[in-house]
């Protein structure tokens, strides 16, 4: 009696955490009067209890009841308790459903006696989700994770439960008496489920750094863009300020020529010509964006002593702004990157190409090297450098957009100079300008 009264107890306590969980995860609220919710839960509480009791009775109708009580009533009274049947509420339940049964194959290795293994495996959940719900509820992440929830992969969602499941039958499967014949209706599928699952958790890592590298690449385009931006604003504002003062200058000339005073009318002349020179743009690639990039790679690469010189064009069709900012800013990145390793102080000079005939566009950087850089026959940078890594993941960014438009990109040293050519076929389509 002990046993069941707690065994009610814990498992009332641990369906009220599933439930509050749930309003976090998935931003619900509870519909129904304080009371209602307290009798619904106990409801779905009670189950547990009377699975205690499943091996003495001999019925096998009273035992599907139970059974059927336990796995398709709880269900209901959790869509009750929201007001909702969705697949939301249906997934979060078989997540729960599932979780038990992994607690309990532990804790009969410290009871035999299911009662009270199922008892600790209870009050182990439960203070896990208590955990879980106080680091919430502390730390105040209840938006975050909802919004982390939201942007979640539907895929995602998907393994997590397969997996699950697959760790809840190899942990039953290991304390089965039939072991073999366990072996042979569940754990070999469980198994190809297994490696299936891993290989999408994989692809889906893959495709969420690839995500991460573009949008990396492209809020640094943008970031450019308003630079460049700015920089014209501020172009006008000095073209406004001189308009304004125009006619006083050409007041004062007049005054100076009448008066015979044509030194000083020269000297005036000299001092407006000053205040109406403008910045010429340090590049001229055809392309503004691609003018805004090497604008802001060049004031990087002047703090390590080194000077970024470009000739050439640049196409602005055939290929989108964002894959020529993959491949002109990695490259020249890199370039930069290599450069900063000298400490002799002396100027260093980048000379970056790019030309387009044909249908065809060629882009071609040239750079010193203060390290060994080899290179191995898959067209990959092995460096003793810690940060090999990165150098190397830049370079295969620029192959892959090359292999996007049919062409390549080579790269070799010779005499202390880091190579990189780049040539791709120029598509007739419009190309998105994400």
């Amino acid at each position: 009696m002990l046993i069941s009264l707690s065994t009610f107890i814990i498992c009332f306590i641990l369906r009220s955490l599933i439930v509050q969980l749930t309003c976090i995860l998935l931003g619900y609220k509870e519909k129904n009067p304080r009371i209602i919710d307290i009798f619904l839960i106990s409801m779905i509480a009670l189950p547990n209890v009377l699975m205690l009791h499943s091996q003495s009775i001999t019925s096998f109708a009273a035992k599907l009841a139970i059974v059927f009580t336990y796995y398709i009533g709880n269900f209901f009274l959790y869509c009750i308790i929201f007001r909702k049947i969705n697949f939301k509420i249906l997934y979060m339940y078989l997540l729960t459903i599932n979780t038990p049964q992994i607690y309990a194959n532990i804790t009969k290795q410290i009871f035999s006696e299911n009662r009270f293994s199922d008892l600790l495996a209870f009050t182990l959940e439960m203070l896990v989700l208590g955990g879980i719900l106080l680091y919430i509820k502390t730390k105040k992440y209840d938006v975050f994770v909802q919004n982390l929830i939201s942007v979640l992969p539907k895929r995602l969602y998907i393994l997590i439960l397969a997996l699950s499941y697959i760790a809840s039958i190899f942990v039953m499967g290991s304390s089965r008496p039939n072991h073999e014949l366990y072996i042979k209706v569940l754990l070999v599928p469980s198994m190809v489920g297994l490696i299936f699952a891993l290989f999408s958790i994989i692809r889906i890592s893959v495709s969420e750094a690839e995500k991460s590298v573009n949008i990396n690449v492209l809020s640094k385009q943008i970031e450019n863009q308003i630079d460049y931006y700015n920089k014209i604003n501020s172009i006008y504002d000095e073209f406004r300020c001189f308009r304004h003062d125009f006619k006083n200058h050409i007041l004062c000339l007049r005054s100076l020529i009448s008066a015979g005073e044509t030194e000083r009318a020269i000297e005036y002349m000299n001092e407006i010509e000053v205040l109406s020179s403008v910045e010429k743009k340090k590049y001229d690639t055809g392309n503004i964006i691609i003018d805004a990039l090497l604008n802001d790679k060049s004031e990087k690469a002047m703090a390590s002593n080194t000077k970024l010189e470009f000739s050439g064009l640049v196409p602005t069709t055939g290929i989108s702004n964002a894959d020529l900012c993959i491949i002109i800013a990695n490259a020249v990145d890199n370039a930069i990157e290599a450069c900063s390793k000298d400490s002799s102080g002396n100027e260093k000079i980048i000379h970056a190409t790019a030309d387009f005939k044909r249908g065809y566009f060629f882009f071609k950087t040239e750079n010193p090297i203060f390290e060994m850089v080899k290179i191995d026959d898959k067209n990959r940078i092995i460096t003793s450098k810690a940060d090999k890594s990165r150098h190397g993941f830049g370079v295969s960014n620029i192959i892959r957009v090359a292999k996007k438009y049919d062409g390549s990109a080579e790269i070799s040293t010779d005499n202390n100079i880091f190579r990189l050519d780049v040539n791709l076929l120029l598509k007739n389509e419009a190309i998105p300008q994400t």
